[in-house]
């Protein structure tokens, strides 16, 4: 079994992520993991995929063929970080450079980021524009939840932190 990952992007539109899921099955392939999002009218997404060696070139193959899309397909490789899994929601006004502040203390943690979603939309009361973000990491061995937080929370009086372990 080889493993495979899958980005593609294109103009969204109805029925996209089951011409996939179909695409995949017909050349028996495994839909393993995915993320995918809407983003200003286009399909964007990212899919892990298992197939059998035999089968992953006519798969590549098809996948290459989706019209209107821009595929880019990489053979995967299994390497585990090391550490302790944790859930990070931050939210705050919405403001450039919070994503920026915020992978900045991640890498000086040497934290790895696994999954990422970001969101903007308004306050329910005020209407002002908040920002969140939700993701997974990877805490090395070492480093704390604490320093995390606090580094984090030091960065804006308005930003709210929420940590818990998966």
């Amino acid at each position: 079994m080889k493993t495979l990952v899958a980005t593609l992007i294109g103009p969204d539109k109805t029925g996209l992520v089951k011409q996939l899921a179909t695409l995949i099955k017909q050349h028996h392939g495994s839909w393993q993991a995915s993320a995918m999002s809407e983003l200003a009218g286009y399909f964007a997404g990212i899919v892990e995929i298992r197939v059998p060696e035999e089968h992953r070139e006519s798969l590549s193959h098809a996948l290459g063929k989706l019209p209107n899309f821009q595929v880019q397909l990489v053979e995967g490789s299994h390497q585990p970080l090391q550490g302790q899994t944790l859930k990070l929601t931050v939210t705050a006004n919405d403001r450039l450079g919070i994503i920026d502040e915020v992978t900045d203390i991640l890498n000086q943690l040497n934290i790895s980021v696994k999954t990422l979603k970001t969101d903007s939309h308004p306050a329910p009361i005020t209407g002002i524009m908040l920002f969140e973000a939700n993701s997974t990491l990877t805490l090395p061995h070492g480093q704390t939840l604490s320093d995390l937080q606090s580094r984090l929370e030091a960065l804006s009086d308005d930003l709210v932190v929420d940590i818990d372990l998966i």
